[in-house]
């Protein structure tokens, strides 16, 4: 009661521009997770990764139904929409008391989620491949660019190591639970070991821990707490 009347008091005493600032940022850093773990649980190849392997997706997509593949290519379309912002609001939270850490666990974050939307016509491309053996070679040589691989590597190394250094920060600062800040620390082994064993498991079990650490981060967020303190 206490809490739910503190942030009544909140909201009513914040101008309208601030308030829809937080409430944004708050559903981001609640919906990136929520996306990414549906994103993950209905991928067609079952974790093998697009566009990793041609002839495993073609076995992998035998017997999936064309709903599904839109599916999860319609999720990882609007992933880049929560998963970016919710990196912003997450540094946010911990910049007045940890504003190297947020700092840089926003740029690596940044540099991870913003590329994501473009696997979504790789993806596609590599479904379309994957059944005609006639459009694998302009897959493989779409996929071999350099720039495509800068990408790639980008959100790998830049989700993981921004995930590590927003729950350092959050965990510095105090902006939400200490149990909270270091499930986003303790969920990154996970992906980076699903990515390394193509289990879809161990991916979805990293995303659940992220959305849990982020319940507490999104309340803070309502709450106001990365605002800075009132000169006296």
């Amino acid at each position: 009661m206490a809490h739910s009347h503190q942030l009544n008091q909140q909201i009513a005493a914040d101008p309208a521009y601030r308030l829809v600032q937080r409430v944004c940022l708050a559903a981001c850093i609640v919906l990136a997770p929520v996306v990414l773990f549906l994103g993950f649980a209905v991928d067609p190849t079952g974790g093998l990764g697009v566009p990793a392997n041609l002839q495993g997706v073609a076995a992998s997509l035998k017997g999936v139904s064309p709903l599904q593949i839109q599916g999860f290519l319609y999720l990882n379309a609007v992933t880049v929409y929560f998963f970016a912002p919710s990196f912003v609001g997450l540094g946010l939270l911990a910049m007045r008391r940890s504003p190297w850490l947020a700092t840089a666990g926003m740029i690596f974050g940044l540099a991870g989620s913003l590329p994501f939307g473009i696997f979504v016509p790789l993806e596609a491309l590599a479904f379309r491949a994957a059944a005609s053996a006639s459009t694998a070679a302009v897959f493989q040589s779409v996929d071999a660019q350099g720039s495509l691989l800068l990408l790639g590597g980008s959100w790998v190394v830049g989700h993981l190591v921004g995930y590590i250094l927003i729950g350092m920060a959050l965990l510095r600062s105090r902006a939400i639970p200490w149990w909270a800040a270091s499930l986003f620390i303790v969920a990154v082994p996970f992906q980076a070991a699903g990515y390394g064993t193509r289990q879809n498991m161990l991916q979805l079990i990293c995303f659940v821990l992220i959305f849990i650490g982020s319940l507490p981060a999104a309340l803070a967020m309502l709450k106001g707490r990365d605002e800075a303190a009132p000169l006296t």
